[in-house]
């Protein structure tokens, strides 16, 4: 699939998935005060969180790039993973506000595992590439 494609479906999902949680009823009301500002954090929140899946995603795009091969793959695997897991967190914000609730927590994760997976990526990569080109 195309890159950027694939960019902008993610995106796309994933302002889909902001806009669920803004529509959102929260349950618990802590006093008559929280029922004024409720959808201004939940934005705060989702735009934290998509701030940082996009910083994040640009690692591997940027890798995908530059990298030809089985490491343009291995690059592209977070990215897989993560418009596979927008796409089960919005189709199950559409069947029930329900499930899901900590969806910002759950975005916020693949941003930090995949900045661990990126790094390892490229430090196996230039371990083999400098053993290869001393051999």
């Amino acid at each position: 699939m195309n890159t950027k494609i694939f960019h902008k479906i993610t995106i796309l999902l994933f302002l889909l998935l902001c806009t669920l949680q803004l529509l959102a009823q929260p349950d618990i009301a802590l006093g008559p005060e929280a029922n004024d500002s409720p959808w201004l954090w939940n934005l705060v929140i989702a735009l934290i969180v998509l701030i940082f899946t996009v910083a994040s995603a640009a690692l591997p795009l940027a890798a995908m790039k530059q990298w030809k091969g089985k490491w343009s793959i291995a690059a592209a695997f977070p990215l897989a993973v993560l418009g596979a897991w927008v796409t089960i967190i919005v189709l199950a914000k559409l069947q029930s506000f329900d499930s899901h609730r900590l969806w910002p927590f759950e975005i916020f994760a693949w941003s930090m595992i995949n900045m661990v997976y990126m790094v390892s990526i490229m430090t196996i990569k230039r371990i083999l590439d400098k053993e290869s080109l001393s051999n």
